[in-house]
């Protein structure tokens, strides 16, 4: 309703002005879209941060199963960031729509012209934002002809053998390793302590390798494969990391690009270094898993 509504007054004043946008915003003109963005992202921000807080709060104190908890915490998270990406976009795509001269226009991909805004702002389009397994909108992604079912059914098949294999492995081993760690940890037995997290260790190791294809390569290649979606690059090779910069980088693809298109290069833009550009990027990057760790496991 918020894009609508922004739509709705983009349209009114190309009508308005009679020329389908200035040739070069005025500084009015500039002062004006900036007025009317602050209502939106403030119509945005309260929007989607009060669904992150409701849901935080009612995961952090009334769901005390960790598996549906995270779940319900991490889809609000994505909800927030998807909401975030959608709003920053359309910003650009209504300077671009008002001033179709000025210099965003000509930085449009060609694959926007089959959806050009405000065409864009429909209930079907935001649908399949919401279901794409990408958290930067785009009015337009590149589409698959088909859905192959059966390689959808080949990743769930993956998914659902991964999950009953990280439960028993934790049940059969990290669980236990856990009850006998007590002793030694209220003992401060620092050896005893040390063999507990080497042994820890591994079999963490082994669930978080588990959990990664499970949740990269088979859940989100299904999702895709059911959206037609063209881009199947959520991660590339990490473990050929030469430092810690590119494994960041590379191992989670879909939370990189956010950051690096909402968060790092628009501070870039503003005239932040690159450290202190990166330096925020790591600081909310860590927040964000605060919330998706720390509220499920009421820590």
């Amino acid at each position: 309703m918020i894009e609508l509504s922004a739509a709705q007054h983009a349209r009114a004043s190309i009508k308005y002005n009679k020329r389908g946008g200035s040739e070069t915003p005025t500084e009015d003109d500039r002062r004006k879209f900036q007025a009317t963005w602050k209502l939106i992202a403030w119509g945005h921000g309260i929007n989607a941060t009060l669904c992150l807080l409701i849901t935080s709060f009612i995961v952090y104190f009334s769901i005390h199963h960790p598996l549906i908890g995270t779940l319900s915490e991490v889809h609000a998270v994505i909800v927030w960031l998807k909401t975030a990406s959608y709003a920053l976009t359309n910003r650009d795509l209504r300077h671009a729509y008002l001033h179709p001269s000025s210099r965003e226009e000509d930085m449009l991909p060609d694959i926007y012209a089959e959806c050009p805004y405000p065409r864009n702002i429909t209930l079907g389009n935001l649908t399949y934002f919401w279901w794409a397994p990408t958290l930067v909108y785009q009015p337009v992604y590149p589409r698959s002809e088909n859905i192959r079912w059966l390689f959808v059914f080949k990743r769930m098949a993956e998914v659902f053998c991964l999950s009953v294999f990280i439960w028993v492995a934790s049940a059969q081993y990290a669980a236990p390793l856990l009850r006998n760690s007590i002793g030694g940890i209220a003992s401060l037995n620092l050896v005893a302590i040390l063999e507990r997290l080497m042994k820890l260790s591994t079999i963490s190791l082994v669930c978080w390798l588990a959990g990664f294809f499970a949740l990269f390569q088979s859940f989100l290649n299904a999702l895709a494969e059911v959206m037609r979606f063209g881009d199947r690059e959520f991660y590339t090779d990490w473990w050929n990391s030469s430092s810690v910069g590119t494994y960041w980088r590379t191992w989670n693809k879909p939370v990189y690009q956010f950051m690096r298109r909402h968060v790092f290069s628009p501070l870039i833009g503003r005239g932040w270094g690159k450290g202190s550009a990166s330096i925020a990027v790591f600081v909310f990057s860590g927040v964000l898993h605060e919330l998706l760790v720390g509220v499920p496991t009421h820590n």
